[in-house]
């Protein structure tokens, strides 16, 4: 494969140097310089537009990987780092016997045995 390769390509640029010879001799035929130059533009036009592409997606990719991952980390982690905190504290409190006083109707009922304990104590037995 790579020998038909190598015979192939030779015979292309033995042909254009034959070519190239035979212009410059009878200095009337201007189609091959002419064909030459609009195939030399394409290819230039092409390489400068792969290589935009490739400095702009290699851009596009520096951003995502050292600025977007590191700030969408951070944040994950943080937001992981309160869940933690408040399963903690509230295992925490189920462990120690904290009770968490709440606007559902514990709280009343809290204050009001609260409030009983305290008139109880301030009248005197007889």
């Amino acid at each position: 494969m790579t020998t038909i390769l190598f015979t192939i390509s030779l015979c292309v640029l033995c042909g254009m140097i034959l070519s190239k010879v035979f212009e410059i001799k009878i200095r009337k035929i201007h189609f091959l310089s002419n064909t030459f130059a609009k195939g030399d533009q394409i290819i230039h036009s092409f390489l400068g537009e792969v290589n935009f592409i490739y400095n702009r997606y290699k851009k596009i990719s520096r951003i995502f990987i050292f600025e977007f991952l590191p700030s969408y980390l951070y944040e994950i982690l943080v937001r992981m780092k309160d869940h933690v905190s408040k399963k903690y504290y509230s295992a925490g409190d189920g462990f120690r016997g904290r009770r968490i006083l709440r606007t559902n109707g514990s709280v009343s009922f809290f204050l009001e045995r609260l409030g009983e304990d305290v008139r109880d104590t301030s009248q005197p037995r007889i």
